[in-house]
């Protein structure tokens, strides 16, 4: 029997485009029905409003703290565990910063992680994002302590904000060798200049949480060329 997939998108830095890169892998799964987005970002609730469009079948919220607004990561356990008999096959798991500091701790003193997915019947994807400038040195920094926990037992995809690098080139070339080093899957997503007119739309569309059927006419042939590019989606 086929394992369900469950990714987690992550960054312990704010800002870096988890909830763009959430948004765009729920646009090429608007119409699989299999797929469930789960919003665990308790400060933002950013995939709240922009994955509107998926309906609330289809998206759940997920708060990982407690009454004092502590982190409990026994929560993440829980819901894991409750999604055995769900019926959607693929989960998506768009993590606060917060949350996302607390991943390495969750995999290396709560419990054997793969063991756990296992016995679930799980299998688990982890999509680091790293952002570019400022956000650059503790997107690594998080990078490496996270791959540290995974101890190589996980699939590991690292994705590359386009418009962050823009004027960084040279944390581009940096990010590129070190991904190759270390035998990293890299990719790249969010191609969108906000200077541009049609960058801006597609900001704009995004934050309004619109389905691909919404945007105007520029606009969808913009961000379906995104999406064939670096997601390899079909219409």
């Amino acid at each position: 029997m086929k394992k369900k997939q469950l990714n987690f998108i992550l960054c312990a830095k704010g800002g870096v485009g988890k909830s763009i890169l959430s948004y765009l892998f729920a646009i090429t799964k608007e119409k699989d029905t299999n797929c469930l987005f789960i919003d665990t970002d308790n400060s933002t609730q950013t995939s709240k409003k922009q994955l509107r469009f998926l309906g609330e079948d289809r998206l759940e919220l997920l708060s990982l703290l407690n009454n004092n607004e502590v982190l409990v990561r026994d929560n993440l356990v829980s819901y894991l565990e409750s999604l055995v008999g769900s019926p959607f096959t693929q989960f998506y798991f768009d993590l606060g910063s917060p949350e996302s500091e607390q991943m390495p701790a969750f995999i290396e003193r709560d419990l054997p992680l793969k063991e756990f997915l296992d016995e679930l019947g799980f299998e688990a994807h982890f999509h680091i994002v790293i952002g570019g400038g400022g956000a650059y040195k503790p997107s690594i920094e998080y990078m490496l302590k996270l791959l540290k926990a995974l101890d190589g037992k996980f699939d590991v995809t690292i994705w590359q904000s386009i418009t962050a690098f823009t004027n960084f080139p040279e944390l581009s070339s940096e990010l590129k060798h070190n991904c190759n080093k270390l035998q990293l899957h890299l990719r790249k997503f969010g191609d969108f200049d906000p200077s541009t007119l049609l960058g801006s739309q597609i900001l704009d569309f995004i934050r309004k949480g619109a389905g691909l059927n919404e945007y105007s006419a520029g606009a969808k042939l913009r961000l379906t060329k995104e999406l064939k590019e670096n997601f390899g989606y079909e219409n």
